[in-house]
């Protein structure tokens, strides 16, 4: 009969012949991951045999067994698939398969993942609905396109897109009268379970290893000691009267979202109250208004230099970890050098990639906070006892299958990420407190976007943070697999190439150096914290060893040779996006001839964040444009190399300097774009002479503004006529080649 059960109660699916779906993701970041293991919950609570994996984990006949197929994709680069579709991508593009209407027994949907900051917005998820069309396959349900830029990020179109998608597949997919949907109340079976390792199963021996798990005595007598101090509430109980009103106290002063509203509309009527309003883990507003008070440095313990095995890392040792900016700055950045040991064949495949490189570090989270997570949930008598973990999810990594809770929490888990929907409905289960169970309700009920983003987002709330909001959870130690998101690699631009990359003493090592700004900074509710890898970072002593992994950038089309080390450069970059473009100058000056460059480099003050100030004036060919938003602009800028001499033939004898007007450059606010215009006659210059052009910094609307500068050049410089035909003239690979790097 029907599945009726209650709130905690686990319900099976039940297996019904040809109800089936897959549902494919492509992610970068793990936001198209987390709303495709959404959508496959869903579909199992429809009694859908349910299967969700990354793209390139299937192959094209594996999906057309499936009676449905959703597809959930983020875009990446310049309209670039994400790296976990490619191979799949490119097995649906083989010339063999046009014409042929092969995927006609395909039902499929698409929800995309974009940022209308960038110009080829959800070209991904457009590009492959077309391809899928094209080749015959049908549309069971409208496609979605979510866009980070909107209010509430992309919860605002995803939310009606997912409760519209669920109302049309049991509309469509009538279940049998017997057979009743599982409702949102009763939990679905973990998919990764993870249990205790039996003395007898785990053949634990006299040295006190349990299958490769060494538990110590140290550990042993922490976990003991934890247990008792979790105990010791017993010796001063409190009253029921007591309870309640500290419940209640907490409970709202836990949900701020009347005065984040208020915040909002502060900011709205105040523009120099903030620069950009709040994004997901983006920090825009004016660092002044969340600026962290200094104080000592507190001695932290770092997390253990244990190396997990990830696929396709090498290992590598820091060298150097420098804070770049004056210690009294109000941003942390640091210039971080690896020695990187490669064999011979890796390194001769990455040397045709330098000048575009990023390198993956994988953070870890730090003892305290792993400590604090163990205790709330009462996890002491099963933290260092080896755990059985059969099945991970993708991008959890383990060193087998035989691990600790406090190895994975460490290592593999991200406690300190803010709270996805999917995670706050989970909790519901893990909670007898009915205020509780209100609470989290309420936060992710269709309607209350806002009442969500309010408390998690804005604020970036850590995972760690709500739990200490909810006291009544108790997480079961089982479901961590199943319920904490992973610890992701994160992505940083190599900032050297060329022939600094062999600065180093061994063969077949090389050396690695990127740009990094430390995130740290108060938000709304005014307490400060770091991100993961921010802090990290921070902390890495010199000499550390790491696992990491060295790959292209998405999208770049600068690879060099003789021919192309010729064409002109025009870079663009704000702050540390200034990182590749360093790289490629590098890279560059391996060429006995090399075109002319100009760089507008773009920050906050001279004196505290023009990094490599004094290195450009080493390239004898390049010009700086350097644009100070926070200093009070010169009579004119200043160059710090030699200047660039036009072709007196072709160069452009008049400009219109009306582009200038006083709303767009502002003599207290001086940016990127507004330099571009200023100097429109040796731009126009370059960019008849196929220039490249590089694009690299924030993604809000520095590329927007950027671009639109150029067009205006275009137009003044008389290269094109009208703003219809900058257009043109500007996206044609053939007059231009631009590559766009921003975050």
């Amino acid at each position: 009969m029907g599945n009726t059960d209650g709130i905690g109660r686990i319900t099976q699916p039940v297996e019904i012949p040809g109800r089936s779906m897959i549902v494919l993701y492509g992610s970068e970041t793990g936001t198209a991951e987390d709303i495709a293991g959404e959508l496959g919950k869903s579909a199992e609570r429809l009694h859908f045999r349910t299967t969700v994996d990354e793209m390139d984990s299937f192959k094209l006949a594996d999906v057309l067994r499936s009676s449905l197929v959703v597809f959930v994709t983020s875009t990446t680069g310049q309209g670039d698939m994400p790296k976990n579709t490619l191979k799949f991508w490119k097995n649906l593009r083989r010339e063999k398969l046009n014409n042929t209407n092969c995927l006609k027994s395909m039902r499929f949907t698409m929800f995309g993942l974009g940022d209308s900051s960038y110009l080829k917005f959800n070209w991904a998820a457009r590009k492959l609905r077309a391809r899928l069309l094209q080749l015959g396959a049908t549309e069971f349900f409208r496609p979605g396109e979510g866009d980070e830029r909107h209010d509430n990020g992309i919860d605002s179109i995803y939310l009606p897109w997912y409760e519209e998608f669920k109302k049309t597949l049991l509309a469509d997919h009538p279940l049998p009268d017997s057979i009743l949907p599982i409702p949102d109340g009763a939990q679905l079976p973990p998919r990764y379970p993870v249990g205790l390792v039996s003395k007898m199963g785990a053949n634990e021996g006299p040295d006190g290893k349990a299958n490769g798990v060494k538990i110590t005595e140290e550990r042993m007598f922490l976990g003991s000691r934890s247990k008792n101090a979790a105990c010791s509430h017993i010796d001063n109980p409190q009253t029921s009267e007591d309870q309640r009103h500290e419940s209640l106290l907490r409970l709202k002063s836990t949900f701020p979202t009347h005065s984040a509203r208020r915040d909002v509309v502060y900011e709205r009527e105040n523009p120099r109250a903030y620069d950009g309003l709040d994004k997901d883990n983006q920090l825009k507003d004016h660092p002044e208004k969340y600026l962290l008070n200094k104080q000592p440095e507190r001695r932290v313990e770092f997390p253990p230099k244990d190396l997990l095995y990830i696929p396709d890392t090498k290992p590598a040792i820091l060298r150097s970890n420098t804070r770049v900016t004056p210690a009294d700055h109000w941003q942390d950045v640091r210039h971080l050098t690896f020695e990187v040991s490669l064999n011979e064949a890796s390194y001769s495949d990455l040397c045709r990639y330098i000048g575009h490189l990023t390198l993956v570090i994988w953070p870890k989270n730090f003892p305290e906070d792993v400590d604090e997570l163990i205790h709330s949930m009462g996890w002491e008598a099963e933290a260092d006892a080896p755990l059985n973990a059969p099945a991970v999810p993708r991008n959890v990594y383990t060193n087998g299958p035989i691990t600790t809770l406090r190895h994975l929490l460490t290592h593999s888990l991200d406690i300190t990420a803010v709270p996805k929907r999917s995670f706050i409905r989970e909790l519901v289960h893990y909670t007898e407190d009915e205020r509780e169970q209100e609470r989290l309700q309420e936060l992710v009920e269709p309607g209350n976007e806002q009442e969500y983003y309010d408390y998690t987002c804005r604020p970036r709330r850590t995972i760690l943070e709500l739990l200490q909001d909810f006291k009544g959870v108790k997480i079961p130690y089982q479901r961590v697999l199943s319920l904490f998101p992973a610890i992701r690699g994160r992505e940083f631009s190599v900032c050297n190439g060329g022939a600094s990359l062999n600065d180093v003493a061994v063969e077949w090592h090389i050396k690695i150096e990127i740009l990094v700004a430390l995130v740290e900074y108060k938000t709304i509710i005014r307490k400060p914290r770091q991100g993961l890898c921010s802090r990290y970072l921070k902390h890495l002593p010199v000499e550390t060893p790491l696992a990491v992994c060295l790959k292209p950038a998405t999208g770049t089309n600068l690879t060099l040779n003789n021919d192309q080390a010729k064409r002109p450069l025009i870079a663009v970059a704000t702050g540390t996006g200034v990182a590749p473009v360093r790289a490629v100058l590098q890279e560059r000056e391996d060429y006995r001839h090399t075109g002319d460059t100009i760089l507008f480099f773009g920050c906050r003050n001279k004196a505290a964040d023009y990094h490599f100030e004094r290195e450009w004036l080493e390239y004898p060919n390049l010009r700086v444009y350097p644009a100070f938003s926070r200093d009070r602009i010169e009579p004119e800028a200043d160059s710090t190399t030699s200047q660039i001499v036009p072709d007196p033939k072709t160069e452009p004898t008049s400009l219109t300097m009306g582009l200038l007007s006083s709303t767009q450059y502002d003599s207290n606010k001086n940016y990127v774009q507004h330099l571009i215009r200023h100097h429109a006659e040796e731009v126009g210059f370059l960019l008849e002479r196929r220039p490249f052009i590089m694009i690299c910094g924030n993604a809000g609307r520095m590329p927007i503004s950027v671009r639109n500068a150029f067009l205006d050049v275009l137009i003044s410089s008389g290269i094109c006529k009208n703003q219809a035909e900058a257009e043109i003239w500007f996206g044609n690979s053939k007059n231009v080649t631009v590559w766009q790097e921003t975050w």
